[in-house]
Order: C-alpha cells, then structure tokens, then sequence
C-alpha cells in the first residue's frame, strides 16, 4: 500500500490536455505510437492504455523488492525519480511491516495474497483494497505486482451494516429478555396450578394445562435459540488455538445422557487443533451431534461418527460429521441451513429449526462453510471446512 498518493490521480489518461499531467501523457502517447510503428500489436497497446487510464493503482516490484513499473504520481516526484527505489520507501511506516511480509510471502510462495488496508492519508481513500501476485519467469518468481482499488465506499457500507445489526442484536437481546419474564410466569404458576389443582380439573382441564406448559416450554426453547444464534455475531471474533478434540470430548460427555437414552454408538476419529473461537466451536459440535441423535431411524441403534482431515497446503481443516438416521433428500439442502425451516414436523421432531442455522453462522464466520449428503433413509453426513488460521477482519 503505497502511502504517499497524490490523491489517487491515475498519472496518465492517455490523451492530449493541459495541466500538471499533460506532459506525461504526451510522452505515453508518443511512446505508444513508436511501439506500433515497432510492430506492436494493436492488442498490446490497448492494454498499455488499459493500464495507464485505470482507476486502480499499480505497482510491480523485482525480487529485491524495487520499484520497476507504477502508473500514478507521487506528489513533487517523476516516475523515473521512483523507478528503482525501494518499494517500501513509499509506504506508511506503521503498515511497513505488514506489507512487507505479505510482499515476501507472495515472492517465497508463489501464491497470490489479497487484504484490506486503511492508510491513514489526509487525502485520497481512506480505504484500500491490495492485490499482491507473482510475476513468473518460467517458474521462477521474478517479482510482485501490486493493485490498489478504492474500497471505501464498500468499508462504509460494511460499517453501516454492521452498526444495524449491532442495534438489532441488542435490541433482540433486550426483547428476549423482556419475553422470557412473563413465560416464566406462565410455567411458574401453570406448574402450581398442576400441583395443587389437578385433582381438581376435569380430564379436559389437564389437558388444557399441559398444552400452556408445553408451549412456553417451545417459547422459551425458541427465545434461547434466536439468542444463541444473534450472539455468534455479537462480538468481534477473537480466535485463540483450540483443541478440536478436546472440545469433541467435552461435548460428548454433555450429551452422555441424551446418548443414552438413545442407545447410540458414537465413534470419535482424530481432530485438528485449529485458532477459532472456542466456545463456538463447541456450538458447532454439540448441534451436529444433537442433530445425529434427533433424527434417528425408529428401531435402529444411532451410529454417529466424528472425524477430520487436514489438507495443510490449503491450510483447511474437513470436519465430517455422519450418522445413519433417517436422511433427506437433498433438493432441500438449501432449506436446512436456513432459521427456522424444518423438514419434518413438530409433532415427531422437537427443535426451534435453529441449530444448523448457527452452525452455518458458525462456519462462515470463521472463514469457512457447511454442506451435507443425504438420501431418505441412509443417514446424513455433515460437512464442515474451517481454515486452520482464519484471518481476522483488519
């Protein structure tokens, strides 16, 4: 990220004017009218032009990390009295440090790297967004282009999103809160009323009765649930290294019960420490596996199977979660991951329709994704990619 822009003016348009860029662009055009009279495609000279008119800024540096080409002004400087200097000489010295070691990360790995930047300039964008490459001799890394793109209208939209759904996180924080208080009541005093009236009532009375328990029952499920899936959000992520089989352990031993009762076989494979956010990680864990348990097959013993690969160039952790329950057919694959769509009844199946939703939010939140195979009546198996080291947002 070049720090010293003159305010983001391309350095040449391309066409005859007056003003402090007219010589330059004199000199473009008659360098561009050499090089067709050289023979020079008239493919390669639209993409000279392409370059030199561009809104975004770039800059190519060699394996020395020196300037050799860049298509804007540095005020009070020519290009030739830039070309050859160090690259960093022109960088705002509290982001010199980053940029250097993505600049060599790219150079050392021969992989391209991307990454917002906020440069701090009086003038010009208050936001970048940089694209670092290789440039290739062969197979050899010769040298880095770098390409900065205005982004600070996307930076405000972003903030703006986030402040309203900051406000509505607390706004729905507050309205839980406000709801769960009388529900409360509600089971308080319905559970009195069973204990000292139910000989009471008639048949049709009780029956009444344990419909209003059952249902603040399902409202305060669904309350906690609508919390749990704001709080994901709620806060800036802050991912720490976490032991994904410690977790699964931990989780394993919450359930104990649940999978008692259900008979289940659960076979725990190896997990990948990873940085992540721990707690969420233990979400993510705990509805996967509840949801093997749930949906079970009638008359058949809950297999649920628990295990990872790591692909370490990619830096990406596959977490798959399967079980041998009753299924889905994937048509609706798009409907499970959404809040509050169920594909079986209440009746059969208890649950708000919230669980894979957060593990949704979960994933993408860290940088990665959900997905799932199924068919009706073969079991489903869930698909978790997380990076090994998610990038924080800058």
């Amino acid at each position: 990220m070049v720090a010293r822009l003159a305010a983001n003016e391309p350095q040449v348009r391309c066409r005859e004017g007056t003003g402090p860029l007219a010589p330059l662009a004199a000199a473009l055009n008659d360098l561009s009218a050499r090089l067709v009279e050289r023979g020079m495609s008239t493919e390669h000279f639209g993409l000279e032009a392409l370059i030199t008119q561009s809104p975004a800024m770039m800059i190519t540096a060699d394996a020395n990390e020196r300037i050799r080409f860049i298509n804007y002004t540095l005020p009070g400087m020519t290009r030739a009295e830039v070309v050859g200097r160090n690259l960093y000489e022109f960088t705002d010295p509290e982001h010199s440090a980053y940029i250097q070691s993505q600049v060599r990360r790219v150079l050392a790995t021969g992989e391209p790297v991307s990454y917002e930047i906020r440069p701090g300039l009086s003038a010009g964008p208050e936001w970048y967004g940089v694209n670092l490459s290789p440039v290739r001799s062969g197979t050899q890394v010769i040298g880095v282009t770098m390409i900065l793109s205005d982004i600070t209208d996307l930076k405000r939209t972003q903030f703006r999103l986030e402040q309203s759904n900051r406000e509505l996180e607390s706004f729905a924080s507050v309205a839980s809160h406000d709801l769960q208080e009388p529900l409360r009541k509600i089971q308080t005093f319905g559970e009195r009323l069973k204990t000292t009236c139910a000989a009471a009532l008639s048949p049709e009375g009780r029956d009444y009765l344990e419909r209003m328990n059952s249902a603040a029952g399902r409202m305060r499920r669904l309350i906690d649930d609508l919390l749990s899936f704001s709080r994901v959000s709620s806060k800036a992520p802050t991912y720490v290294p976490v032991d994904l089989a410690r977790i699964a352990r931990e989780v394993l031993g919450d359930l104990e019960t649940a999978i008692e009762q259900a008979g289940a076989s659960i076979t725990l494979g190896e997990l990948p420490p990873l940085e992540a956010e721990p707690m969420q990680m233990r979400q993510l864990l705990q509805n996967l596996v509840s949801n093997a348990l749930k949906f079970r097959r009638e008359d058949v013993a809950p297999s649920v199977s628990l295990h990872a690969t790591v692909d370490e160039d990619a830096g990406l952790c596959e977490l798959r979660v399967a079980d041998n329950g009753i299924g889905f057919d994937e048509k609706y694959l798009d409907r499970i991951f959404n809040v509050f769509q169920r594909l079986h009844g209440r009746g059969k199946y208890e649950g708000t329709g919230i669980g894979l939703a957060i593990c949704r939010k979960i994933a993408e939140r860290h940088g990665g994704s959900i997905d799932a195979r199924s068919k009706p009546g073969q079991g489903a198996t869930f698909i978790v990619k997380l990076p090994l080291k998610p990038i924080p947002p800058r």
